[in-house]
């Protein structure tokens, strides 16, 4: 009985934090959407708060707001780009406050400014943490003798700052980092004893798992430092994760270390413990989310943000768009692609789940 408690216990809590950092980042994901249109002049049928059935709603002007069953975060229905059966919501070709008659660069705009503001959330968040906890620094716990680190001449107590004159990501960033760069040399900049270094490093390649490594253990610090510092720590960290990203990306097409990514299932996971942790691991957590989810709707793929600035700049350089045929298979391909993706990060989330308990 006590056991089964826990478990429904701890089931509520991976459902509540996933619902709360998801719906945070999509909706001021939508959020950007929508205050673009605005700005822009285009027609706004309805920005809502969660999907499903409404559960209340009301106008002002134009545009329906609402709140909606499902907690997932929102949705932005903008005229031209969302197709309506409403009597209300039908409206001229010609009309110029339809998504389609704004011009491109207006377009570009509105669509990319969804993933723009989940990068401002990330910022926003990662600066009050910093001012109010420390930057984290990915700082030297060991040296491993005969390591490629102590050859290169790291010390305990070394805490990274950059490597290729590219801002580090706490201990994540440079672990990633240093795993796709087998065989490759690494100028990293570091702090020792508050005076900046800069140590060249070639990591090796671990055969078993086939990843780059240094041979030294680290741990996270944090430094404490004044709103100004913090927020531009906050610009680094975003920056950082960024590149990273990219970076592993890189490597994992290249076959130089396996992908990894995560779904749902091991979003709720990582939810739940960082909800356990604390507000400001929950708060980490939501900026580090959010920077993916707006790196991931940039990518050139049909289906996402990134599509629809691909299509806009072909219409710019054909002069006219791509007929509905042609841009409606490709979103169909993006779309199977995104659902791959997704069948592969849950299975993923699943066997790591597995073998955790095994």
């Amino acid at each position: 009985m006590g056991q089964g408690v826990c478990e429904r216990k701890v089931s509520l809590m991976y459902a509540l934090a996933f619902l709360v950092v998801l719906g945070i980042v999509v909706l001021v994901h939508e959020y950007g959407h929508f205050a673009a249109a605005r700005a822009c002049g285009v027609k706004v049928y309805e920005f809502a708060i969660g999907f499903g059935p409404q559960l209340f709603s009301w106008k002002r002007g134009e545009t329906l707001y609402a709140v909606r069953a499902l907690p997932l975060g929102g949705m932005c229905r903008l005229a031209g780009m969302d197709d309506s059966d409403l009597p209300e919501e039908q409206m001229e070709e010609d009309d110029p406050r339809s998504f389609l008659n704004r011009p491109i660069w207006q377009r570009v705009l509105i669509v990319v400014a969804g993933p723009l503001m989940n990068f401002v959330l990330a910022v926003v968040i990662l600066s009050v943490l910093f001012s109010s906890y420390g930057v984290p620094m990915a700082s030297v716990v060991e040296v491993f003798d005969g390591s490629p680190a102590e050859a290169a001449g790291f010390e305990s107590g070394d805490k990274i700052v950059s490597i290729d004159g590219k801002p580090v990501a706490s201990v994540a960033g440079f672990i990633n980092t240093v795993a796709s760069s087998a065989g490759k040399k690494l100028i990293v900049e570091a702090l020792r004893d508050g005076e900046t270094i800069i140590i060249d490093v070639t990591p090796i390649r671990d055969a078993e798992e086939n990843i780059g490594r240094v041979g030294m253990s680290l741990v996270e610090v944090y430094s404490k430092t004044g709103t100004g510092a913090a927020i531009v720590g906050s610009l680094r960290y975003t920056w950082g994760i960024v590149d990273t990203t990219l970076a592993s990306m890189g490597a994992a097409l290249a076959g130089r270390v396996k992908p990894e990514v995560a779904g749902p299932v091991g979003i709720a996971g990582m939810s739940a413990q960082a909800a356990r942790a604390g507000f400001p691991s929950l708060m980490m957590l939501v900026a580090l989310i959010s920077t993916s989810l707006g790196l991931l709707n940039l990518m050139p793929i049909p289906f996402l943000d990134g599509g629809w600035v691909l299509f806009l700049i072909i219409e710019a350089v054909r002069g006219k768009p791509l007929s509905p045929q042609v841009e409606g298979f490709l979103r169909f391909i993006g779309l199977a692609l995104l659902m791959l993706l997704l069948v592969y990060a849950t299975v993923s989330d699943i066997s790591r789940i597995m073998v955790q308990r095994m």
